[in-house]
């Protein structure tokens, strides 16, 4: 089992939508921009279709902040297919994320997940990644916070 980041392929769009829940016209254009440009910086995010065998199992997305970060330092997200979910996959891709950033300059990558989502948490942890503590109250929805767990790894780990 070895995944892969690479540029998304023109017939990968439906499927990536499908697997990041975008699923609104307005989001969905927004998202084309990011996805015609997926492989390579575009404002301040890269996006990469995670591969498994030539399958595009999930996105990757780089980011960073010029006004708010030092250069060099990266945030991440990631969404693997729910039904992929539990396998490894998340963790192998963090490790192709920090192997890719790593390469190109990066020193830092941070990312976080909600306080329960306990398989990401581990995920992380397994990719070799150190928790930082807690984003307290980082989003509200309906109108209730909602923690999230903050994690990185440095190229000097």
């Amino acid at each position: 089992m070895t995944v892969s980041l690479r540029a998304y392929r023109d017939d990968e769009f439906e499927r990536i939508c499908e697997i990041r829940g975008i699923d609104n016209q307005e989001w969905r254009d927004r998202f084309r921009k990011r996805f015609d440009k997926s492989g390579d910086w575009d404002d301040h995010y890269l996006h990469f279709a995670i591969d498994l065998d030539g399958e595009v199992i999930g996105d990757l997305q780089l980011r960073r902040c010029d006004m708010t970060r030092p250069d060099g330092a990266l945030e991440l997200g990631l969404e693997i297919a729910p039904e992929l979910r539990g396998k490894g996959l998340g963790s192998a891709a963090l490790i192709a994320a920090a192997h890719y950033a790593f390469s190109n300059g990066a020193h830092r990558i941070e990312g976080s997940t909600e306080e329960g989502n306990t398989a990401m948490r581990r995920a992380f942890e397994k990719a070799g990644w150190r928790f930082e503590g807690v984003l307290k109250a980082l989003f509200i929805e309906d109108g209730l916070p909602h923690d999230y767990y903050s994690y990185a790894i440095t190229k000097f780990d």
